[in-house]
């Protein structure tokens, strides 16, 4: 089990699935584009955490409507059988292509990552990036297909940057009674 490191309310993973039922105002959507993948099944958890906690952020300091679909699929679809892992892709895909913009959080880019920046790329979705040596990364390795366009922006408002903060740096392991 992970506990977050961030003065956060304790349920606030309550409080954002209340929030995806309230059905409230989603005209503008944004697509949370974070690693998933690990080394084992701890480290995928601690990213599908991070994935809920960058939604619940964005939701209560951006007031954006912000989803995640690697934040719960996991959980529904098998990543190490590829008949289940396409079919999560495609979904995830079509959130995005229905989502006003991308916003990519943490510190590192995943390899699951790359085709969402290029789905993003490919339906002009403005991309926001607040991390900056991440922002430098993505730059360099889209170059061609972003020189063009303004798709790509970097977000250094200071009440933002925890969305830069890695999984590992936003959860610590804890040690729950049970």
């Amino acid at each position: 089990m992970y506990k977050c490191k961030y003065p956060f309310p304790e349920d606030w993973e309550q409080r954002l699935q209340v929030m995806l039922l309230s059905r409230g105002n989603r005209d503008k959507k944004f697509y949370i584009c974070s690693p998933l993948r690990g080394a084992d099944w701890k480290e995928v958890h601690r990213n599908m955490l991070a994935a809920r906690f960058y939604m619940y952020f964005t939701w209560l300091h951006m007031h954006r409507y912000a989803r995640a679909p690697h934040a719960y699929m996991p959980l529904l679809y098998c990543d190490d059988m590829p008949k289940e892992r396409s079919d999560a892709i495609c979904s995830g895909m079509a959130m995005l292509a229905t989502s006003n913009a991308v916003f990519v959080c943490g510190n590192r880019l995943a390899e699951g990552m790359h085709g969402e920046i290029e789905h993003a790329i490919k339906f002009d979705k403005q991309i926001t990036v607040f991390d900056q040596a991440l922002y430098e990364e993505i730059r360099v390795l889209f170059a061609r297909r972003l020189h063009f366009k303004k798709l790509l922006v970097l977000n250094t408002d200071p009440r933002h940057q925890i969305l830069a903060l890695g999984t590992e740096d936003l959860f610590e392991e804890a040690c729950y009674d049970l």
